[in-house]
């Protein structure tokens, strides 16, 4: 066993694993990225934190359970874990409840209080519901995942569907309990927990919330699993880096062209992306629109060419699918047919997408070093693991919930889930590397 105490975050996509570890990054904690939970390396690192992916966001509830399971075990069994904690989706995507189950099981815990609220995002929970920035999750962009769409907003609902024949294992803690502060919190969780609770939501609409649910967790008789966003992770990680001193200095980068790479179709990506394009103060971008066809054809030497020929210097070119929905609705169009020509669902053009721009990162690799920028946590991890970046470790905060990371090759990743941030995120993200360069 290596012996090292250490925080272990697994979570369900890359982007997800990325903006939890940087929350215990920004305390102090050494933070190491890992894309593939089998391959820990072997050497006793001095790491505080652990984060993985899965990769089950889009997996059958049974393999999302066994992926889970097994990191956890894997985590236990080579470390002395002091923390664990289990990363879910803000806008309620993936097998929630099925690893969460898993992550119970592996690790022994009495229960797990689920906490999705990220207040930061606009992301919080009411009475079991989840909203983002005041609309209900089911009727934001989430509801049209083309892998996993979200047709519900009920959380308890949501977790009791995935475990039929485990209804009343779920329970809620809701506003007027936490609205009260940790006591009542406390009183209420250990009456579920002797109940036989097992999956506890806990609403939450404010940071203090979460303060208060973190407190709640450490007074209890129980021992219990967080499972939540980011938000929960960024108090937690006050609670269990109370120690760590934050070393304070600029981080210097190389100055080195920018690939963006976005495999999200969301209206959010597509405002981000047009914010680049119309900000007077960022210079020397060049924007390439894929269609459909061009994602049927694979990487076309012409397309690749554009691409390096417009990697100089500093400059930004940007490789995005966000016309590709507008292709798919213009009745003039020919998308449709393509697609039904040759037999590919809109779930298959979705992996598609992400094959087309890892196999595109590959090739240019080859020819031009860039600074990686990916949209979209199927983007990011086929991105990464086509560059060999097996390990990624966090080095500096761009944002909040933006890390960026240097890959165990010495490539720079910035990583961004597609319907996170604001208008002008990707704008802040590389006027970063402005004063940083």
């Amino acid at each position: 066993m290596l012996t090292s105490n250490t925080i272990v975050v697994i979570a369900d996509d890359l982007t997800g694993a990325n903006d939890t570890a940087l929350q215990f990054f920004t305390k102090g904690a050494v933070t190491e990225i890992l894309l593939d939970y089998e391959k820990i390396p072997v050497k006793n690192l001095p790491i505080d934190t652990w984060a993985v992916s899965t990769e089950s966001r889009n997996k059958t509830p049974e393999e999302a359970y066994k992926r889970t399971e097994e990191a956890f075990n894997i985590f236990k069994e080579k470390f002395n874990v002091d923390f664990f904690y289990k990363k879910i989706d803000s806008t309620l995507r993936g097998n929630i409840a099925q690893e969460i189950l898993a992550a119970l099981n592996a690790t022994g815990k009495d229960c797990a209080i689920i906490s999705p609220a990220f207040v930061q995002e606009g992301r919080i929970t009411i009475g079991g519901f989840q909203l983002v920035k005041g609309v209900p999750v089911e009727r934001t962009e989430a509801a049209r995942d083309p892998h996993v769409p979200v047709y519900e907003s009920n959380l308890v609902n949501i977790l009791k569907k995935q475990m039929p024949n485990n209804e009343d294992s779920v329970g809620l803690i809701d506003f007027s309990i936490v609205s009260k502060g940790a006591a009542p919190l406390v009183m209420k969780l250990n009456e579920l927990i002797k109940s036989g609770k097992k999956l506890i939501v806990v609403d939450a609409v404010s940071v203090v919330d979460i303060e208060q649910i973190v407190l709640a967790m450490k007074k209890s008789n129980y021992d219990i699993l967080p499972c939540g966003s980011a938000g929960l992770a960024q108090v937690l990680a006050n609670n269990w880096l109370e120690e760590v001193k934050i070393q304070n200095f600029k981080k210097a980068v190389p100055p080195m062209p920018k690939l963006i790479l976005s495999g999200s179709a969301t209206e959010l990506s597509a405002l981000q992306l047009k914010k680049v394009q119309d900000d007077e103060d960022i210079k020397n971008s060049y924007f390439i629109s894929l269609k459909i066809e061009d994602i049927l054809n694979g990487v076309s030497d012409n397309i690749l060419n554009r691409v390096i020929s417009n990697l100089q210097k500093t400059n930004i070119v940007a490789v995005h699918v966000s016309e590709i929905e507008k292709e798919l609705e213009d009745e003039n169009s020919t998308a449709n047919e393509l697609l039904i020509d040759e037999g590919v669902s809109k779930d298959d053009l979705a992996d598609k997408i992400t094959k087309y721009l890892a196999t595109l990162a590959q090739k240019v690799k080859q020819e031009k070093d860039f600074v990686l920028i990916t949209i979209g946590g199927e983007t990011s991890y086929r991105c990464c693991k086509a560059l060999y970046c097996e390990n990624l470790q966090v080095i500096d905060t761009i944002l909040p919930a933006i890390p960026l990371c240097l890959g165990s090759n010495a490539q720079l990743v910035i990583t961004k889930s597609g319907n996170l941030g604001t208008t002008t995120t990707l704008v802040e993200i590389l006027k970063y590397f402005e004063r940083h360069e």
